[in-house]
């Protein structure tokens, strides 16, 4: 779903996208927190996290300082909403039922992977190419948390069958 948008308000999928991201972070700030014994996973956990609350920054900043330029939204604003409710929900979920590291690695994972396309690229299209492109580079300094989590993952797996097996 494509829409052109021209406003001079506040951009509801930049809210709602913002909103997905304060989300994710405060789910990995809490993973952080509950890994803490394991220094390794609580490190990865709050450096995702921080990165998390960049892409909610990034949001902020597009909603603030381009109001006015003309852009497309790329996703179904409905989607994200569901996506929105579905973590809120999943936050109350880990925090009555903490998951072990593998799984909340593993499940972190799949929920990046699913996001992927309400990230500030996937959600906006900007008209102005420079306006896209300072995005596109902010968008850079951080792709790679994905990849992160799935080293990290590899390495408590094999942790686990070198001690069962």
């Amino acid at each position: 779903m494509e829409t052109a948008n021209n406003y001079s308000g506040d951009c509801p999928i930049f809210e709602i996208c913002a909103r997905i991201e304060a989300q994710t972070a405060e789910l990995y700030h809490y993973y952080s927190e509950l890994f803490r014994e394991n220094p390794d996973a609580a490190q990865l956990w709050r450096k995702t996290a921080l990165e998390e609350e960049n892409h909610l920054r990034q949001f902020e900043l597009a909603d603030r300082l381009y109001r006015n330029a003309g852009f497309a939204v790329s996703v179904d604003p409905e989607r994200a909403h569901r996506v929105c409710h579905k973590l809120g929900t999943l936050l109350s979920h880990v925090r009555q039922h903490p998951p072990d590291l593998e799984t909340a690695l593993s499940r972190a994972i799949e929920m990046e992977e699913s996001l992927a396309d309400l990230h500030m690229e996937g959600v906006v299209r900007f008209a102005d190419d420079s306006v896209q492109k300072i995005f596109k580079a902010m968008m850079r300094f951080d792709q790679e948390h994905v990849q992160s989590l799935k080293r990290f993952l590899a390495i408590v797996a094999l942790a686990r069958t070198e001690m069962t097996g």
